[in-house]
């Protein structure tokens, strides 16, 4: 062999193989073959989709007749499981929407309902996001807290936090009227000179 070749062959990466043994001799066992995930889109199972009488009344347990809506569409989930939407009528539920996820065996022709519920939809009315009690409480309401922890009346903490509040703006007024009183003064004492 040349010298060349032997480096190539050293650099190229060889595949992990196991050994085991077996009757006293060692065998090789080669390494197992990797596929990639299945990336492809499930295609929509016809029997499920057409299934949408079925969907409907899987949802009257759930809610009156009036209450569900006309049939928004069909998702196929996975292979032989799809999702079906209505529309919620519901007052207080604007762009909300029912789902019905219905499934079947392989070569079965019996649909199953699996899940049913209430879900918002693209244009729904959704709660604002949530805020912990420390950030939503008022401090008039930490200061009733605090006095009630005390053992004060929370009324009292109230007014001599609102007094002090009211002293701390009287004050502040005050330095800016002196301050504005200051400044005129100087500007008109500096043409005389």
């Amino acid at each position: 062999m040349r010298p060349e070749t032997e480096t190539a062959e050293a650099e190229q990466p060889q595949p992990a193989t196991e050994t085991a043994q077996a009757e006293g001799r060692t065998v090789r066992i080669p390494p197992k073959p990797t596929r990639a995930p299945r990336k492809r889109t499930p295609k929509l199972d016809e029997l499920l989709a057409a299934a949408v009488d079925q969907a409907r009344a899987a949802l009257h347990g759930l809610a009156g007749q009036d209450e569900i809506g006309d049939h928004v569409g069909v998702v196929a989930d996975d292979d032989r499981l799809v999702t079906h939407r209505f529309a919620a009528t519901l007052a207080g539920y604007g762009g909300w929407e029912w789902f019905v996820t219905v499934a079947r065996a392989p070569r079965s022709k019996v649909v199953t309902v699996c899940e049913t519920g209430l879900l918002p939809g693209a244009d729904a009315i959704l709660a604002p996001d949530w805020l912990p009690w420390s950030e939503r409480v008022s401090q008039e309401e930490k200061i009733r807290l605090d006095a009630i922890a005390a053992g004060e009346d929370p009324e009292a903490a109230v007014a001599r936090a609102r007094g002090a509040a009211e002293e701390d703006d009287q004050d502040r007024d005050q330095g800016q009227d002196q301050d504005e009183s200051e400044t005129e003064g100087g500007a008109a004492a500096e043409p005389q000179a």
